[in-house]
């Protein structure tokens, strides 16, 4: 299953990668002493990989500017949120339910980290949380699949305030 994360983020993406790293390590903590997990740094000159038991997280490193720009253009019109890094996320199938917990804890350390922007999309573009000038939402517009992994017990995992919202409401009264 694939997800994506944006952030903007004011450090090079090698620095993220160190942060990600050790916030991962964090999250498993007691799933590394036990032997239960494992987290790994495959980077490599063209991309920042960080992987655990649960999930890998990609930063491509080859992303052009203008790449980069026209992709924070497209987050700004489309959510709403200045980002500058687009990390892609893998989740192991039979290990999604334990991995979106672990997710959600890491995300709840990325808030705790630094105020910026950022957005979660799932594998269709289906934007499920976002933060904006320091305040998070998460979709209220979730159909029956993503409303199972986006519960008040799994958000709570974040351990950062959110208001509930309908990112699409706007659109519809376009139409």
């Amino acid at each position: 299953m694939d997800f994506w994360l944006s952030i903007g983020f004011n450090l090079p993406r090698e620095e993220l990668s160190k942060l990600l790293y050790n916030m991962i390590s964090e999250v498993l903590f007691v799933e590394l002493i036990d032997y239960e997990a494992e987290v790994r740094d495959n980077s490599d000159t063209q991309c920042v990989r960080v992987g655990c038991t649960y999930f890998s997280m990609s930063i491509n490193l080859d992303d052009e500017d203008e790449y980069i720009e026209r992709y924070r253009k497209l987050n700004l019109e489309t959510h709403g949120v200045d980002t500058n890094v687009d990390i892609s996320i893998q989740f192991i199938s039979r290990t999604f339910d334990t991995g979106w917990l672990k997710f959600l804890e890491l995300i709840g350390k990325l808030l705790q980290f630094s105020s910026q922007d950022l957005v979660v999309e799932d594998d269709s573009s289906y934007p499920l949380l976002k933060r904006i000038d320091g305040c998070l939402f998460i979709n209220s517009r979730l159909d029956e699949y993503r409303a199972w992994y986006m519960t008040k017990e799994n958000l709570a995992l974040l351990n950062y305030p959110y208001e509930e919202e309908d990112f699409f409401k706007d659109s519809e009264e376009e139409k």
